[in-house]
């Protein structure tokens, strides 16, 4: 069908997801190890090598508020989902988003996609609360993820 996209479900917290176009996801890898970060917030994991560049991991459930049901810090079973930035390339090419399971491939047309306008939004990360096949996701606000990073991590790359 001509109206669907590839989209991406990344699980950040048991019962919370991500939802992003399949455009804007590198690569899903494995744990591996993070180098210490020299940004003072903790939704900033630290850096992960990948593809010879070191870029940051970020936990969007620990960005956003949300009680994290999960252990704090990452476990092997976790992976790590690559993202390209969109808004700001020349300033942050990639970043990283701790998936708490593995991410799902779908494709989505419009009519799959519920907004839940009656939510409120609760952080600036968020662009909307959505609903997809029964799952409830987030759309990220990726131009205020990259800007943050951005600031925080004193980039560019």
């Amino acid at each position: 069908m001509a109206n669907e996209i590839r989209a991406v479900l990344i699980p950040i917290e048991t019962d919370r997801k991500l939802l992003l176009p399949n455009a804007m996801v590198a690569e899903v890898m494995a744990m591996r190890s993070i180098d210490d970060s020299a940004a003072e917030d903790d939704w900033v994991l630290g850096t992960v090598s990948w593809r010879g560049w070191d870029i940051p991991l970020i936990d969007f459930g620990l960005l956003t508020g949300y009680q994290n049901d999960e252990p704090a810090d990452p476990v092997r079973t976790d992976n790590i989902a690559v993202l390209k930035c969109i808004n700001h390339p020349e300033d942050l090419p990639y970043f990283a988003v701790l998936s708490r399971g593995i991410p799902k491939l779908q494709l989505v047309s419009r009519g799959d996609i519920q907004l839940h306008e009656e939510q409120d939004v609760v952080h600036h990360a968020i662009a909307s609360l959505v609903s997809i096949e029964e799952e409830m996701a987030d759309i990220p606000n990726m131009n205020y993820l990259e800007t943050q990073l951005i600031g925080l991590t004193g980039e560019p790359a």
